[in-house]
């Protein structure tokens, strides 16, 4: 859909382009201003016709586009019995429940993009006082991988960066302070 859609996008732009070149030419020029509308007038089939290829033409490039969105909600790859689509509201609620199983984290809010055949995954983390975070980042990096591939199918896992966030708790704690980051590679 994708190259449907590019072509039919730079066709709308050119027909788009021509007719408001002729019209401001056109309006320029008092005698050609006068014989456009009355070609129009006298051929009035010829100009239902183009407005209704022109409409057509939107309405298809329309549809393209939105068809296009409603794949990009879904991450698609194929399986020895055919393809699977998985949502990615999905993946990421499933990604979120994995916080239920570090008893050191308060929160578990992760997002992730694709790339290519790469997931990269980017976990923001709200830990608990007291937590080793080297250690949870290392733990939590290895426990997505393997619930990515085990539960979901999803082999080709790129990065995965833990972001802390807060540490909840902790007196004085300033949102607005940069956060600390460890991310890392786990390959």
């Amino acid at each position: 859909m994708k190259p449907l859609h590019r072509v039919i996008g730079v066709v709308l732009f050119i027909l788009a382009s021509v007719a408001a070149a002729f019209f401001v030419y056109a309006a320029l020029s008092s005698n050609l201003w006068g014989d456009t509308f009355q070609a129009l007038g006298a051929n009035r089939f010829a100009a239902l016709a183009a407005g209704l290829i022109v409409f057509l033409l939107v309405l298809l490039y329309s549809y393209t586009g939105t068809h296009r969105a409603d794949y990009e909600r879904y991450i698609s790859f194929e399986g020895e019995g055919g393809s699977v689509r998985i949502s990615r509201h999905a993946v990421r609620d499933f990604l979120a429940g994995l916080a239920a199983e570090f008893s050191t984290i308060e929160k578990l809010d992760p997002e992730f993009t694709m790339r290519r055949e790469n997931m990269d995954v980017e976990l923001n983390v709200t830990v608990r006082p007291g937590c080793h975070i080297p250690e949870l980042s290392r733990m939590l990096q290895e426990r997505v991988r393997t619930t990515l591939r085990v539960s979901l199918g999803i082999t080709q896992v790129g990065k995965v960066d833990v972001l802390v966030q807060e540490i909840a708790g902790v007196p004085g704690a300033r949102r607005d302070e940069p956060e600390a980051e460890f991310s890392g590679d786990m390959t």
